[in-house]
């Protein structure tokens, strides 16, 4: 054997010890089992329909404002259905005005509550908590919601709710013009799951 042959063994040699010494070295071989029954796997679709709006995010245009003086309040209902092919659970993650007049801030205070509108002036409860919004995505659910804070809805089924905007505030450019932009968070849910 020549001596370049030796050498070339050996560096393959070296560069194949670095290799697998880098790799156990990092504790990444390792191996687990576990049995786990399944049962009936589910599969869907989910989707939300929010008005006819097709998708998870909605600009609610029958909340509008323009030419709304402060203390004044718009409600409106908004029906909201399962379009997918599972049961669903919701709820309504972030929301709050997208303003259109250039130099405009605004505070609208949204609440809402289940079922129909039926006129007034305070906060609505039931639907999603009473929230002061400056901003489209405005969070309006905690931060980690908990059960009860999700809404079910069955495939196909519909709900509907009472959204109410109270103009709070104005500054900069005016009179300001704003709609009111809606997303929701949804969930699957298998059989006999709750939220």
């Amino acid at each position: 054997m020549t001596r370049r042959r030796l050498l070339i063994g050996a560096l393959g040699v070296l560069v194949v010890s670095l290799i697998l010494g880098s790799v156990y070295s990092t504790g990444a071989f390792w191996a687990d089992a576990e049995t786990w029954n399944p049962g009936t796997v589910e599969t869907g679709t989910i989707g939300l329909d929010a008005h006819g709006s097709g998708g998870s995010s909605y600009t609610f245009p029958a909340l509008q404002g323009a030419n709304i003086a402060v203390g004044n309040v718009t409600e409106a209902p908004l029906t909201i259905t399962n379009t997918g092919s599972t049961r669903i659970r919701y709820l309504l993650s972030a929301g709050g005005p997208m303003i259109s007049t250039t130099g405009s801030a605004v505070t609208v205070r949204l609440s809402g509550s289940v079922g129909g509108c039926a006129g007034g002036s305070g906060d609505l409860s039931g639907a999603f908590p009473a929230t002061d919004t400056t901003g489209p995505h405005t969070a309006i659910a905690p931060g980690s919601p908990s059960s009860s804070d999700w809404k079910v809805l069955e495939i196909g089924a519909s709900t509907t709710w009472c959204v109410r905007a109270m103009l709070k505030a104005v500054s900069g450019t005016q009179p300001a013009a704003y709609q009111i932009n809606f997303d929701f968070a949804v969930g699957q849910l298998r059989p006999g799951q709750n939220p």
